[in-house]
């Protein structure tokens, strides 16, 4: 038997769905809106964050340079417990760390930093100062290469550059000659227009043993001004480990006229006198003064073996220079050309046995010698 009342019975589940829907529309609706404001007030308190970690660190920026590091450090950490993915507050909280002579927490903290960000620049170079502190020497330059070639977020050449300028004045605290000239070689095209910076690249260069790459550079700054008291000192410098010593007394007395006041010429001023009159290469000077000339560099070669060598000289040696020394005492100047060949011949191969790493003194007349043996060679 059929339904009576059909209609009816479909006019209800027609409300029904109807109702279900509605309601179904109203909390999802509700749930979205919920949703929204949850992201909303999720980026507010992201927003407020990253103000305040911001505030944080502007306070430790100014704390650390006003020298008040342990402040500075509280700052930092602070800043990077709020934004922990923000690199610069590790870096800036490993800045202070060190600062305040905790070099061991800075360490910790920049190796934390590094495994998440391993290419940023800044990181690297804060690295490369902790290392450099502590002594690893070998460690810092290799952090400092990663600086120079790593990211930085703006004006990156600039960055680089400051740090291997950082690095250039390391070696050259440290007397790494070789290592410096490699640093150095990068920048030898570097700006033109930059007087200080080409000054500075010539005088590193006389430093690093490489005179011939300095001359270029302050010939450049004598055209601007020839009146450049500093370049000229560099000249005279560069023209001293060439071997052109008149050349570089000459420069030397130039700048000594320019700059009145400075008394950093003084002791090349002092050096380029005392190589003059021990060269024995020099022109003119006559058969006699050559050979006693030869003479006393044989007998500066033979302090600086006994200084540098092993000690003492061997017995062979010793009587090399004995029997020469011996033989010219008082001698005409007959056969001087020969006898002072031989003289410098001895003094040259007691040169070559010495210590190259031990200084055999800072005397003018041992830093001389170093110069003659250079041209000797």
């Amino acid at each position: 038997m059929s339904d009576p009342w059909p209609s009816v019975t479909a006019q209800r589940t027609t409300a029904s769905t109807s109702v279900f829907l509605t309601t179904f529309g109203l909390i999802l609706a509700s749930i979205v809106a919920l949703l929204v404001v949850d992201l909303w007030l999720a980026r507010i308190d992201a927003r407020e964050s990253r103000v305040h970690a911001l505030h944080l660190y502007e306070d430790g920026e100014s704390l650390l340079a006003r020298s008040q590091p342990t402040e500075a450090a509280d700052r930092f950490a602070s800043a990077q417990a709020l934004q922990r993915s923000d690199v610069r507050y590790g870096v800036a909280l490993a800045e202070a760390l060190l600062a305040d002579g905790r070099v061991r927490d800075a360490e910790a903290q920049l190796r934390s930093v590094l495994d998440r960000a391993e290419t940023d620049g800044a990181a690297n170079l804060v690295m490369a100062r902790i290392l450099a502190r502590e002594g690893r020497l070998d460690e810092a330059v290799a952090y400092y290469h990663r600086a120079i070639y790593g990211g930085w977020p703006a004006d990156s050449s600039a960055r680089a550059l400051r740090a291997r300028l950082e690095l250039i004045d390391l070696l050259a605290r440290r007397s790494a000659g070789r290592g410096l000239l490699a640093e150095l070689l990068p920048l030898q095209d570097a700006d033109p227009d930059s007087v200080a910076l080409r000054r500075r690249l010539g005088h590193l260069f006389v430093l690093a043993g490489s005179p011939e790459r300095a001359l270029p550079l302050f010939r450049e700054l004598l055209k601007r001004d020839p009146d450049d008291g500093d370049a000229y000192a560099g000249m005279g410098e560069a023209a001293l480990l060439l071997g052109n010593f008149r050349t570089a007394r000459a420069d030397l007395a130039i700048a000594t006229r320019l700059i009145p006041d400075s008394s950093r010429f003084a002791s090349v001023l002092q050096l380029a006198d005392t190589v003059l009159a021990l060269d024995p290469l020099a022109r003119g000077i006559g058969g006699a003064a050559r050979r006693e000339r030869a003479r006393r560099v044989l007998q500066l070669s033979a302090e600086a073996m006994t200084t540098c060598g092993r000690g003492t000289l061997s017995p062979q040696l010793a009587d090399s220079v004995r029997v020469l020394l011996g033989a010219h005492d008082g001698a005409s100047s007959s056969g001087g050309a020969d006898d002072a060949d031989a003289l410098l011949d001895l003094a040259s191969e007691l040169w070559s046995r010495r210590d190259v790493s031990c200084s055999s003194g800072q005397s003018a007349a041992m830093r001389a010698l170093a110069l003659i043996q250079k041209k000797l060679a």
